[in-house]
């Protein structure tokens, strides 16, 4: 049924993912994509040179039949790990079909949402601590996502699904800075998002205190190695530079109290 669906679906979709009802059953259809273009990661390639930080340095998606094989060996690598990943329903070179990870009563949001549509600091601090104890969790069994971003981090009545593996971190870096950059593309994308939300800013710092100083040893300390580094961008006024360079002044300034508390543990 399931392998019928995507071959009938697939030659009409337009978009790169889409969902679908199938028998009641909520599904998504995810195509190949298009390779991004080379000059995309120039940027995060000079910065990572730069700062002399090779956790940043980018992981290109190669797109086409690669990207979906490549997806699903992951999902099904992280799945057998013990860590809460998409269901791969069917499969071919072109395309897979996802189960949802929600259902009818309660519908999987992302953490990003989930966090802004929080009423309390409760709510909050409890969002965030799922999802930092769920990349140590994640990091535990020796294993690492790949754009461990908060749009890629849903949250369902059972916890923390990642989603989201169409790269592989570890052809390019080995293990520890895999996981310096799951931390890196976690802290950036919440940094960024919540900016201009004070409750939020204030309660993340101390959220990512405790999870980094919860992380194994190598990690934290491959970590904190990285942020003394990201000082060389304090000469650049961003939050000058409109809105994104505002996010990016809150975001070092967040990363320089993280080195100052974590290396005064």
């Amino acid at each position: 049924m399931y392998d019928l669906f995507l071959l009938d679906t697939l030659p009409q979709q337009q978009t790169n993912i889409a969902p679908y009802t199938l028998n009641t059953q909520r599904v998504w259809l995810k195509k190949a994509t298009k390779r991004n273009s080379r000059l995309a990661y120039l940027p995060l390639t000079l910065l990572a040179k730069w700062l002399n930080i090779e956790a940043l340095k980018p992981v290109p998606n190669l797109g086409g039949e690669q990207s979906v094989a490549l997806e699903a060996a992951r999902i099904k690598s992280l799945s057998n790990a013990g860590i809460a990943v998409p269901t791969i329903l069917a499969e071919s070179p072109q395309a897979l079909l996802l189960a949802d990870v929600g259902d009818k009563e309660e519908p999987s949001q992302t953490l990003l949402d989930k966090l802004l549509a929080a009423k309390s600091v409760n709510e909050i601090d409890h969002y965030l601590q799922m999802s930092t104890q769920a990349l140590n969790d994640v990091h535990a069994k020796q294993c690492y996502l790949s754009e461990a971003f908060a749009r890629n981090i849903l949250i369902n009545k059972e916890g923390i699904v990642f989603i989201d593996f169409e790269t592989d971190p570890g052809t390019y870096h080995e293990l520890t800075n895999c996981m310096v950059r799951d931390w890196h593309c976690f802290i950036f994308s919440l940094y960024g998002k919540l900016s201009t939300r004070d409750p939020h800013i204030e309660r993340l710092t101390p959220a990512l205190l405790h999870g980094l100083r919860q992380s194994q040893p190598e990690v934290q300390e491959r970590f904190i190695s990285t942020l003394s580094r990201f000082k060389r961008l304090g000469r650049i006024p961003f939050h000058r530079l409109g809105s994104d360079g505002k996010k990016i002044a809150v975001t070092l300034n967040a990363l320089s109290i993280l080195d100052q508390q974590l290396r005064s543990q």
